[in-house]
Formats: structure tokens, sequence, C-alpha cells
């Protein structure tokens, strides 16, 4: 979970949270990707 604000051409970096989040589902819809599965690799040290 990563937080980004964007003020102008300005992007800060609010939070980053190495757990999953409630909106985890709700991006891997929207996106149409396996979120879950693809940070449980990350984690394991798969490409």
């Amino acid at each position: 979970n990563v937080q980004f604000a964007v003020k102008g051409k300005d992007i800060y970096l609010i939070e980053v949270n190495p757990r999953a989040s409630r909106t985890v589902p709700f991006v891997a819809k929207a996106t149409d990707s396996a979120i879950a599965a693809i940070a449980a690799r990350l984690m394991a040290g798969e490409p």
C-alpha cells in the first residue's frame, strides 16, 4: 500500500505500508491484476 499526494507537477510520497490493505481487492479488480499473487512471488524472491 503506497499513498501519494500530487500538487501540480510535484508528487509527494505520503505513506508506504508493507501490509495488504482493504483496497487491494478493489485495485486488483480495477486493473485485472492478481496483486496478492504478484506480491507473494516478490516476497519469495521470484521475478
